[in-house]
């Protein structure tokens, strides 16, 4: 297999530029251990640049990502071990405090959850991405029956970030961590288009991060 052009030019601007002028970094980050902020649970998405969101250089953020930044639950864990083991490592060899769980608008994940759910005539014919938003179940028998499409997909997108704090608090590794206060875990939800971002507050709600 060839490798695509674009990627080779794109590598050469960045090692002639991007990299030459963080150098320094590049080469302390590769003699000592990794030390990371937070950790960051997001989508796939192509659109969603968390380090570009967060400012995050060499060794910020340790990211995971998978279709609708979902957590599964304890019933469902065996869904995607590779997001339990992201969460594990970074929690017990990394010793992270904090945890953030990026969701945002537009979706795909979560908009064909949402149809998936609400009509089985909806069902593409996929091998796993059917089985792995079924997680969503639970937090889709939240949306308010008054909401147009549109609010309940974004309800959707919310609730999901809600109910993946919920799956993870249950993990007796994270509910320790969190009880010794050893733990700070956030919830976000992103507008692509505005580049708002929402904070889930004390209270179960999200608020505009100010």
């Amino acid at each position: 297999m060839e490798i695509p052009k674009f990627l080779i030019e794109r590598y050469k601007f960045w090692k002639e530029n991007t990299f030459k002028d963080y150098k320094d970094i590049y080469q302390q980050a590769s003699k000592t251990p990794q030390k990371p902020i937070a950790m960051i649970i997001t989508c796939c998405d192509s659109r969603i640049l968390e380090n570009s969101i967060f400012g995050g250089s060499v060794g910020d953020y340790f990211i995971h990502r998978n279709i609708a930044n979902i957590v599964p639950s304890k019933n469902d864990k065996g869904q995607n071990i590779q997001t339990l083991s992201a969460i594990e490592y970074a929690l017990k060899v990394l010793k992270i405090q904090n945890l953030i769980i990026l969701g945002h608008s537009n979706c795909g994940g979560v908009e064909y959850s949402y149809k998936s759910l609400l009509d089985k005539k909806n069902i593409n014919d996929f091998e796993y991405i059917n089985q792995w938003v079924s997680c969503l179940q639970k937090s889709y028998n939240n949306i308010p029956n008054d909401f147009s499409e549109t609010e309940k997909i974004t309800f959707l997108e919310q609730e999901n970030i809600k109910q993946s704090i919920k799956n993870l608090c249950k993990y007796e590794f994270v509910d320790k961590l969190i009880n010794k206060n050893k733990l700070n875990v956030i919830g976000l939800w992103y507008q692509i288009d505005s580049g708002l971002i929402k904070i889930l507050d004390k209270n179960n709600t999200f608020i505009d991060l100010d």
